[in-house]
């Protein structure tokens, strides 16, 4: 039972800091990116590179979302209480 508890925890705080660093990112491209988009309209260099820039934060996204389905495996593996071992 103790040890459901501390998966919980642990899962829980995964999700905290994911879910942190996604609406991070998101807020950044809400606030920052598309209000600049649509003042650079018109002019096509400058929104192909808002675009990309748009792009990469959203990479950092689904990098944040693949770790965190990693780390969910691994919580749920026990490799980290193995590793204690040593």
């Amino acid at each position: 039972m103790r040890d459901d508890t501390k998966q919980n925890k642990k899962k829980k705080g995964a999700w905290i800091c994911a879910l942190v660093v996604i609406g991070a990112a998101l807020a950044y491209l809400a606030f920052a990116l598309i209000p600049l988009v649509s003042e650079s309209f018109g002019d096509g260099f400058v929104i192909a590179f808002l675009i990309l820039y748009g792009l990469i934060f959203l990479t950092i996204i689904a990098g944040v979302l693949i770790a965190l389905y990693q780390r969910l495996k691994e919580i749920e593996g026990g490799e980290e209480e193995d590793a204690k071992k040593y």
